[in-house]
């Protein structure tokens, strides 16, 4: 329980520096409240050095296993597995990427799929990386065949890391270019691209959990997509970012209360997703999924870019804050995940 005394020393200070006494408050004292949850992780992640799908894993752990990946397969005649790093985090680390496809060509359609956009939703990080090893155990061959795919496991690495050192829920990145950086580091990443940026659920002020930046496009993880679309543009048939907040699949549009030009064909396609799928999951447009509008998210930035596939597949809470998942329940949420992603896949190959 935090001090009273505390938290008005805390309201003063914002109150000081000019910055609006919103949600965030709240927030952070709920933050502290978790360090007990997060030192347990750091205990239990620090020394593992055997990646399963059983547990939860640091940043650096996660970059090890998938060169390791990429070293098994640098060889090989019929897989191509490349680690691509696409930035450095504000904090210094490489921001990477796993491209995965046979050898047959290098035009074949591209499925994206990006995980640990807000890095308090650790589940989502060993669901995508178990969409590699599904894609590698020679049982998905018409997948690998069909499409390149490129999987992003942590979008947001600081913020990853720092939920496993301070604040289990910090829902940012670690970057400190704002007037407030020093103060109230960090943005959400999810709130940064450019499709009616800043308009709902998102803020200007620095130290809100909504933060959507200085301008769209200002944090390096956020252009990665951007490059990836640069690059790839025409080619990119499906994007699906993987969160843990809902227990429902989504698709466009999210910043406003109506369904793109695609709707029957999403519709139709998360139908068999949640068909595919053990546990019971909702499906629907966005921003009535979530109960809200919410601009400046990557699925709508990638649909309004002209790709025609674009999800959400929510990951159903657990407990009373929804995003921290028991480790014993990782396996059955990390299939679930691979049912939804490769059934979509199948169905519009």
């Amino acid at each position: 329980m935090v001090p009273q005394s505390l938290q008005t020393w805390f309201e003063e200070k914002l109150v000081e520096l000019g910055v609006e006494k919103d949600v965030y408050i709240e927030d952070v004292f709920e933050y502290i409240s978790t360090k007990e949850e997060t030192s347990e992780s750091i205990s239990r992640n620090v020394d593992n050095t055997t990646f399963s799908f059983n547990d939860y894993y640091r940043y650096n752990q996660i970059l090890d296993y998938v060169k390791s990946l990429e070293a098994t397969y640098e060889n090989s005649s019929s897989i191509n597995l490349r680690v691509i790093e696409g930035g450095t985090t504000s904090e210094g680390r490489p921001l990477m990427y796993i491209k995965l496809s046979n050898r047959t060509e290098d035009t074949k359609p591209i499925i994206i799929v990006e995980a640990g956009i807000n890095p308090r939703e650790w589940i989502t990080v060993p669901s995508s990386l178990n969409i590699v090893t599904k894609l590698l155990d020679g049982g998905s061959n018409r997948l690998l065949s069909g499409f390149e795919w490129i999987i992003i496991p942590v979008l947001n690495p600081d913020g990853y890391e720092y939920t496993h050192t301070n604040l289990r829920l910090w829902t940012k990145s670690r970057s400190t270019q704002s007037n407030l950086g020093a103060i109230c580091p960090g943005v959400n990443i999810n709130r940064n691209f450019n499709i009616d940026w800043l308009a709902f659920d998102s803020s200007s002020s620095p130290c809100s959990h909504l933060y959507g930046g200085i301008m769209a496009f200002s944090e390096v993880e956020s252009r990665l997509i951007q490059s990836l679309l640069e690059e790839y543009g025409s080619r990119i048939r499906m994007y699906i970012s993987l969160q843990n907040n809902g227990g429902f699949i989504s698709y466009p549009w999210q910043y406003e209360r109506a369904a793109s030009g695609m709707f029957v064909q999403h519709h139709i396609l998360g139908m068999r997703m949640i068909d595919a799928m053990e546990e019971n999951y909702d499906l629907g447009i966005a921003s009535i999924a979530y109960g809200d509008r919410a601009s400046g998210t990557s699925a709508d930035y990638m649909r309004n870019a002209g790709i025609l596939y674009t999800f959400n597949i929510d990951v159903a809470p657990r407990g009373e804050s929804g995003v921290i998942v028991p480790r014993e329940e990782i396996p059955r949420i990390t299939e679930d995940v691979w049912r939804a992603v490769s059934t979509a896949a199948n169905s519009i190959l």
